[in-house]
């Protein structure tokens, strides 16, 4: 297992902190943000998005499967699995919210791409 930076360390457990509050809310910490300046003015709330987002990182192709579950490729399982959770709730064709079995099958394959991912990485190790 390679050794990460402290930096990397607290940026990717800033990204699964984003994506827990994503799901628990429903809007990304960089938007509460960027709505902070009204509140705090705007040169602390730069000095503190500088702190919780880093640099801009490329945006994913919108057929990989962590763009469908709307995650980073950091993400921890737990987080990941609850992203998929979320989406099979809403588009499950029985019992969702919103019945839409194209984007559940789409999630769902996501889903599976990404722990067979995990667990080839994890037998390489």
């Amino acid at each position: 297992m390679s050794k990460r930076s402290k930096a990397k360390q607290f940026k990717s457990g800033v990204e699964n902190a984003d994506d827990i509050f994503f799901m628990l809310t429903g809007a990304r910490i960089k938007k509460v943000l960027g709505n902070a300046v009204h509140i705090f003015g705007e040169e602390l709330t730069k000095k503190i998005q500088g702190v919780f987002i880093g640099e801009e990182e490329p945006e994913l192709p919108p057929d990989s499967p962590y763009a469908v579950l709307g995650l980073h490729p950091g993400a921890l399982e737990v987080v990941i699995k609850g992203a998929y959770r979320l989406l099979a709730r809403e588009y499950h064709p029985d019992t969702g919210e919103k019945p839409d079995p194209a984007k559940f099958q789409k999630a769902t394959e996501a889903y599976n791409a990404i722990m067979r991912e995990r667990q080839a990485e994890s037998k390489e190790s």
